[in-house]
């Protein structure tokens, strides 16, 4: 039978295990020498500790939120300056605007609120960014 790389692999290893097991029979290996002779003994191996990151890759992560969150506070006033912008250049209801339609007032509305969503959203998104400045500066404190 033709093997692959990965089965002529296998089939070299087993043969190698093969001739050392002949070998250590010939040698008068019994099977109540079994755990002792063949098996090496459980060594419990310690867990690696993780290194902490570099003082400079701490600086490089701190300053990058600190740039995000300064654009997301940017974005979120800028969300908030629209907002604004369109509730100025609404006209003051008047009883003339009842006979308005529906759709345009409707139009106008969910514009509004796609709007507020996208603020609030961005106002999170700043507030993510400083908290992670906080926890970067804090872990910089920690190293010094």
């Amino acid at each position: 039978m033709k093997l692959n790389s990965f089965g002529e692999t296998i089939r070299r290893i087993e043969a190698e295990r093969i001739a050392e097991a002949q070998k250590a029979i010939e040698a008068g290996w019994t099977e109540d020498d079994h755990p002792a002779k063949c098996c090496p003994p459980e060594a419990k191996t310690p867990q690696p500790k993780r290194s902490g990151r570099s003082i400079e890759e701490i600086e490089r992560l701190r300053r990058k939120a600190e740039n995000k969150a300064k654009w997301w506070a940017d974005a979120a006033t800028r969300a908030q300056a629209e907002i604004d912008r369109r509730d100025a250049s609404r006209p003051q209801f008047d009883h003339g605007m009842l006979n308005m339609p529906v759709v345009p007032r409707a139009r106008e509305a969910n514009a509004g609120d796609r709007i507020w969503r996208d603020m609030e959203y961005r106002k999170q998104r700043a507030e993510h960014f400083r908290h992670l400045e906080k926890k970067y500066a804090a872990q910089l404190e920690r190293q010094l």
